[in-house]
């Protein structure tokens, strides 16, 4: 009954807007006519349904469907409809319902598995591109709330990943839409960067963020600036648009303006339950993804320059900003548990955090040498390490001014003595919880102690005998490390440091002299003490380092199981680039394991990067390549599952196809034998039979316990809710994809049908490489395929057989018009029994791509057929001197122009 109503409610609607819409617009109407039309069709378009509207608008704007004149308009109606009420989910929804990427699944409502990329990227396109007769700032404006509403996990599964595409490369991913201050950015990034670190436009700006949250203004209190809630689904909404078919482009250039109040969230003081769930995790996890894509960026950056670290260690106790030209906010706890935003600069009492307080300073710092080890490499760990004690131990030193010269204000002196406070905590934290990461230059340590030993043994001053002190012990456990072995420049600096140390041991006074004295001993006769059979290692250059640190950084970034989606896609991009330099670091093995793991990923702009990695790397190394990816195709272990093993087919495929000149010999040998194996009636999984006898004796026991429990036979979803189809053709369909399934241990039909196409693509590129023996092999496969496997489920198998006959048939006339041979074809008997059989097939098979595939086929086969009768195409014929006429057509070129002559 539902698709008689369906059917029977379709029809009056499209009627209903020709009848009206062709009165309201034929210009052979009067004005009063058309006008009074016009609101009866805007009283129809108003009291439709979009998702009805939708399908019926698409009907109609269809070329030469109705009259020019009034396609313009129905056109422009349909445009506007995702401005409506829900009209952006509905508009998404139908899109997913008629792609032909969303044939196969099992509803086109927009839910988990029914969305696929391709049907993303069709609803981006439609929804990121405003109609012409509107600015792009109201078009953007009038869809940001739907899209946020669905991107705060308010709509149907899964819609939240289509909105986060849609708004991510749709519209971000766009410059004209997408760069700060522009419509796409002003519409969608600016509402969530405001509720989270507020700027002066804030109190103008309508944000679709939680519209309904009211605040309520209390007399005596700071005035609420965003709410706890509003905070709490700004941060939802960056998670979600970063970790969601993510960019790392894109994901730096959002989280960038919100450092500081990602890293105040992050590390909020004491907090309670809800706020380390709904604040402080979200942030920290934002937090981490940028700065690992800033550190996986800046590799190489010296300590001077300006670094996310950096900018948070000079920010440490960050509550709020507090400049004089711009809005003043601090963050501060609520009456309810959360976190608001409040106006006002931070202050150290009431209810925000005790900027002030040695425990407050004390947390920070844990949390920062904590976010440290979380986000950046030990490089970056040991450049920040020295940094801070250059600062402390060197230059807090050398810039000491007199005291009678300093003018400073009580704020000035108490703002540098909190400074020097946390950077020493900072220090101390260091030094406790990653000690192994603090030095990893010894370069860096002996230039560092140089400096302190030279101050101390000029001034000999009591205060710097503690740094003195530090320093040694530093340069002792440089010298006595097994690893250490000095060079040139080493031997520069030791010397300049054995100086300082003879300096300080003459001093009698200070208790380091006998230290000083060991250290001078130890650096004159270090060579001595040094194994003699043991060579220094060769010093690798600075590229080949460089590349070093960044496929161990990359590396990190891809095993991780704690690695967001941007960190992981950041991963991949180094790799590549090393990849594409061909630099000697990159393990090709361990690197296939790691492409072959991010293969199985569900995510599918993972595994899409993944196959096009895989790709790129058998551009420098092929052989290895296709061996280990037709290894896992085949999956002799049976450990892989269906969809694993057709992405594995997916990348060999293009492989093959980007490698032409290396798929011969062994390797093409190797690779159509596992082809044709997969793809065989033989092909046996002992370990997959066994699961599925265990599986449907679970499933009869299920059965028989539903049906005690009913008192007969369960009635079905499908037929309580009813279905589109009739009940023949849902049986048939139902039938035909259960028959996809492997049976009693075989192949899977849809595996077959995949190694089947991945073989023909592969004779149509480089028939030739194959060979005559595996290409006559493949035939007959093909041949026996299309007659002894009829059944209606295996209709997929039988189209990819008739189609790889159709790729040998293609790869033969390539040949033959190049002026190639290949060395075997069809001929004489064998060429009329392939005739025969798909003629037969063209006029018995039970489906209809297969009989109209094998017509084509018949037709490609007879028209080459008839081809290689002619000659070839490439040789030409040598003309002589043609009669009555002076002309030489095989003259070389550079010759004047025959002179045509007339003759009577």
């Amino acid at each position: 009954m539902s698709q008689e109503n369906a059917s029977k409610a379709q029809p009056p609607l499209v009627d209903n807007l020709l009848q009206y819409g062709k009165l309201a617009y034929d210009p052979d109407q009067t004005e009063a006519t058309r006008q009074e039309n016009q609101q009866k069709l805007k009283e129809i378009l108003d009291s439709t349904g979009t998702f009805a509207l939708i399908p019926a608008l698409n009907l109609l704007v269809q070329p030469s469907r109705v009259q020019p004149w009034l396609r313009g308009p129905l056109i422009q109606t349909l445009a506007l409809l995702p401005l409506r009420p829900r009209g952006v989910q509905h508009t998404i929804e139908f899109i997913l319902s008629v792609h032909p990427s969303s044939a196969n699944t099992p509803s086109g409502t927009g839910k988990g598995a029914s969305i696929s990329l391709e049907a993303l990227n069709a609803a981006s396109k439609l929804l990121s591109t405003p109609p012409a007769a509107m600015p792009p700032d109201r078009w953007f404006n009038g869809i940001s709330s739907q899209l946020l509403h669905l991107l705060s996990g308010n709509g149907e599964p899964g819609m939240d990943k289509a909105a986060a595409y849609i708004i991510g490369f749709g519209i971000l991913g766009r410059r004209q839409f997408g760069a700060p201050g522009t419509a796409g950015w002003n519409a969608f990034v600016a509402p969530i960067l405001d509720a989270i670190s507020p700027t002066d436009k804030l109190e103008n700006q309508a944000s679709d963020i939680n519209a309904s949250d009211t605040e309520i203004i209390e007399v005596g209190k700071a005035k609420v600036l965003v709410g706890s809630k509003r905070l709490a689904e700004a941060l939802a909404c960056l998670t979600s648009l970063t970790t969601s078919h993510p960019h790392p482009t894109l994901t730096k250039r959002l989280l960038r303006p919100i450092l500081l109040s990602l890293w105040s969230l992050s590390s909020w003081l004491q907090p309670n339950p809800d706020q380390k769930k709904t604040f402080c995790e979200p942030a920290r996890n934002l937090l981490c993804t940028f700065l690992q894509l800033s550190s996986s960026g800046s590799g190489t950056t010296s300590p001077s320059q300006q670094t996310p670290f950096s900018e948070i260690l000079q920010n440490l106790m960050f509550q709020g900003r507090s400049a004089p030209n711009d809005l003043c906010w601090s963050l501060c706890s609520d009456l309810g548990g959360g976190i608001e935003i409040v106006e006002g600069p931070p202050t150290s009492n009431g209810s925000s955090q005790d900027g002030l307080s040695l425990e407050a300073i004390t947390y920070k710092a844990e949390s920062f040498v904590k976010l440290l080890q979380d986000s950046t490499s030990t490089t970056q760990i040991s450049q920040i390490f020295l940094t801070l004690c250059n600062k402390w131990l060197v230059d807090s030193r050398q810039l000491q001014t007199p005291a009678v010269l300093v003018h400073d204000t009580n704020d000035a002196i108490g703002a540098h003595a909190e400074r020097q406070l946390i950077e020493a905590k900072v220090m101390q934290s260091m030094m406790d919880q990653v000690p192994d990461k603090l030095v990893e230059d010894s370069k860096q340590v002996l230039v560092l102690v140089g400096k302190i030993l030279g101050v101390f043994s000029a001034s000999g001053s009591s205060e710097d005998e503690d740094s003195a002190s530090v320093a040694l012990s530093l340069l002792n456990i440089v010298l006595t490390s097994p690893s250490y072995h000095s060079d040139k420049e080493d031997d520069d600096v030791l010397e300049k440091i054995a100086v300082d140390l003879q300096i300080i041991s003459a001093k009698t006074t200070v208790d380091i002299a006998t230290t000083a004295r060991n250290l001078m001993m130890l650096i004159k006769f270090r060579h001595s003490l040094q194994d003699p059979e043991a060579q220094a290692p060769v010093p690798a250059s600075d590229q080949h380092a460089e590349d070093r640190k960044a496929y161990k950084l990359a590396m990190s970034y891809l095993t991780s199981a704690e690695s967001p989606p941007p960190v992981r896609v950041q991963g991949l991009d180094i790799i590549s680039k090393l990849v594409d330099a061909n630099s000697p670091v990159v393990d090709v093995p361990s690197l296939l394991i790691l492409y072959a793991s991010l293969l199985q990923d569900e995510e599918e702009y993972i595994y899409l990067r993944a196959i096009k990695a895989v790709t790129q790397l058998s551009l420098r190394h092929p052989k290895s390549v296709m061996r280990d990816l037709i290894e896992r195709y085949v999956d002799a272990s049976e450990y892989l599952q269906l969809d694993s093993r057709l992405r594995i087919g997916e990348s060999l495929l293009q492989v093959i196809q980007t490698s032409r000149s290396s798929f011969t010999g062994d390797v093409a040998k190797f690779v159509t034998q596992g082809l044709m194996s997969v793809a065989g009636r033989r092909g046996r999984r002992p370990k997959t039979e066994v699961e599925q006898e265990k599986q449907a004796r679970v499933k009869r026991k299920r059965d028989n316990e539903a049906e005690e429990a009913w008192g007969g036979p369960v009635p079905q979803l499908d037929e309580v809710l009813g279905a589109d189809l009739s009940p023949e053709d849902s049986q048939l369909l139902s039938h035909i994809v259960t028959g996809w399934e492997s049976k009693r241990g075989a192949e899977d039909i849809r595996i077959r049908a995949s190694a089947l196409s991945i073989l023909g693509s592969a004779i149509e590129w480089n028939a030739g490489g194959i060979g005559s023996a595996i290409v006559a092999t493949a035939i007959d496969l093909c041949i026996h395929i299309l007659t002894l496997e009829p059944e209606p489920e295996k209709g997929i198998l039988r189209r990819s057989a008739i189609l790889l006959i159709l790729s040998l048939a293609s790869a033969l006339e390539s040949a033959r018009a190049e002026g190639r041979n290949l060395g075997f074809g069809f001929v004489g008997q064998s060429l009329e029994d392939v005739l025969r059989i798909l003629g037969y097939v063209q006029s018995t098979d039970n489906d209809g791509l297969v009989r109209q595939h094998a017509q084509d086929v018949v037709e490609s086969l007879q028209a080459w057929q008839m081809n290689s009768l002619l000659p070839n195409p490439s040789t030409q014929t040598n003309l002589g001197d043609l009669a009555g006429l002076s002309i030489r057509p095989g003259n070389a070129a550079g010759q004047p122009r025959p002179r045509i002559e007339e003759i009577e």
